[in-house]
């Protein structure tokens, strides 16, 4: 059986983009069966990520790669997670280049894609982050468990 792997990208220093690294720390406090890459004490963000990429296919090769990120979206959107079967392209909303990762994405929509980028990431709310950051935890527990 194919283990499972979690690569959870963002930063806590702009609030929007704080889901990746807050599942992290859950997930991790959670103890669950799964490797965990990425929370508040280890970050992973567009500067490292690549780094991570390359090491998680040379020791995971053949593991399932979940990879758990903000994004940005359609207004009625916001407050939703979305998930995909081909992985997702870490901070795609600011930098297009970037190659897909992962076997399976989940996306926390944080805010509006037709605004100001950057200010939908600053001038979220923190009640509302640790809604959505629940949300993708209890989807990725009852993700591990259907695995199971």
């Amino acid at each position: 059986m194919k283990n499972l792997v979690f690569l959870c990208v963002g930063t806590t220093k702009i609030i929007g983009d704080s889901v990746g690294p807050k599942v992290g720390d859950r997930l991790r406090e959670n103890n669950i069966e799964a490797f965990v890459y990425g929370n508040s004490q280890r970050q992973v963000t567009a500067i490292n990520v690549d780094d991570y990429v390359r090491m998680i296919k040379a020791k995971h090769a053949d593991d399932l790669l979940v990879v758990i990120d903000s994004a940005l979206g359609k207004t009625d959107d916001i407050g939703t997670i979305k998930v995909t079967k081909n992985g997702i392209k870490p901070g795609g909303a600011f930098d297009k280049s970037k190659e897909r990762v992962g076997d399976v994405g989940i996306l926390a929509v944080v805010g509006d894609a037709d605004a100001d980028r950057m200010t939908e990431l600053k001038t979220r709310d923190s009640v509302f982050i640790d809604k959505l950051v629940e949300k993708v935890v209890d989807f990725a527990n009852g993700y591990m468990l259907s695995l199971a």
